[in-house]
């Protein structure tokens, strides 16, 4: 069974982990008798721990108040493993690949390797201090040049192994979301600080397929003013119910790509006639038409481009 590894990018407290933790809890909604990505109960049960200690530290706090860190992050590379299921039989494995903030950064050997050996990237943007903090603080904390380079070594290294797809992962963007003028600006900001690397990716030898998506990790946490240090600070918005939103919809994304490329593999001098025919008689699956089950049973983010 072949194994498709996803590794996160993104400095410390970006929203990785986070992200990873709230996209686990959205899994229900968006998984069908037919077609399934499931976490193993070892990694699942970590995923959820972190889940509810993330719940745990925002109810804690009282309405209108300044919120802390959430969730601590990964202090080193740490693979959370999914399993791709087709009427409930494996047909895949695929690795969700967290990495220690610093590793973007410092532009870590091993990181390097890692996502030059992956099938696709997340490049998790903090898009609060994306939006709020001049572009010297954008640069330190979201690191678009060092990325910018990170993924043109990959891709130009010349030894086919470069990841299918990347997307931006726009992280801590409630306030954005929550107006189409909020929206707008947001799509702006990031076309304005990211262009450049999207440009790159279109220039090199074998281009992936690059898409951005804004998440809501915690709907009742919203951006409340710089700090005296100029960072972003974040409120507590009363709610009855700590919500995600549009967190799963990274998976969805993979499961395209996880979709093509095996059908992809299937490719030969006969290939359309004989996949036609095993098809029919129900012998080989439809991903594709399972795909669109899956794609017709959920909304589309708030934001979201495919490029």
């Amino acid at each position: 069974m072949e194994t498709f590894e996803v590794v996160m990018i993104g400095n410390s407290r970006a929203g990785k982990t986070s992200m990873l933790s709230a996209l686990s809890n959205e899994l229900d909604g968006y998984n069908t008798r037919k077609i399934q990505l499931e976490p193993t109960s070892h990694d699942f049960t970590l995923l959820q721990e972190r889940w509810n200690e993330m719940i745990e530290r925002v109810e804690a706090q009282a309405p209108f108040t300044i919120l802390t860190d959430v969730i601590p992050g990964d202090m080193n590379i740490t693979p959370y493993k999914f399993d791709f299921k087709v009427e409930g039989s494996k047909e895949a494995a695929v690795l969700f690949t967290d990495t220690k903030g610093g590793m973007t950064s410092e532009l870590n050997k091993q990181l390097i390797e890692r996502v030059n050996g992956a099938f696709g990237v997340y490049c998790v943007v903090d898009a609060s201090v994306m939006m709020e903090c001049p572009a010297s603080k954008n640069e330190r904390f979201n690191c678009p040049k060092t990325v910018k380079r990170l993924l043109s070594d990959v891709y130009n290294d010349g030894d086919g192994k470069q990841p299918r797809f990347v997307v931006f992962v726009l992280t801590k963007c409630e306030k954005y979301m929550a107006t189409k003028k909020g929206q707008v600006e947001l799509a702006k900001a990031f076309h304005e600080k990211y262009d450049n690397i999207l440009k790159m990716l279109e220039t090199v030898e074998c281009p992936p397929s690059v898409y951005v998506v804004g998440i809501q990790t915690m709907t009742c946490v919203s951006f409340l003013k710089l700090n005296a240090e100029g960072w972003p600070e974040f409120r507590v918005l009363p709610a009855k119910e700590l919500k995600t939103k549009d967190c799963a919809y990274p998976l969805v994304i993979l499961l395209k790509e996880l979709i093509n490329a095996i059908e992809e593999s299937r490719r030969g001098p006969f290939a359309g006639p004989i996949d036609w025919l095993l098809k029919l008689l129900g012998i080989r699956k439809n991903l594709k038409a399972y795909l669109a089950e899956v794609e017709s049973k959920i909304e589309m983010p708030t934001f979201y481009e495919e490029l």
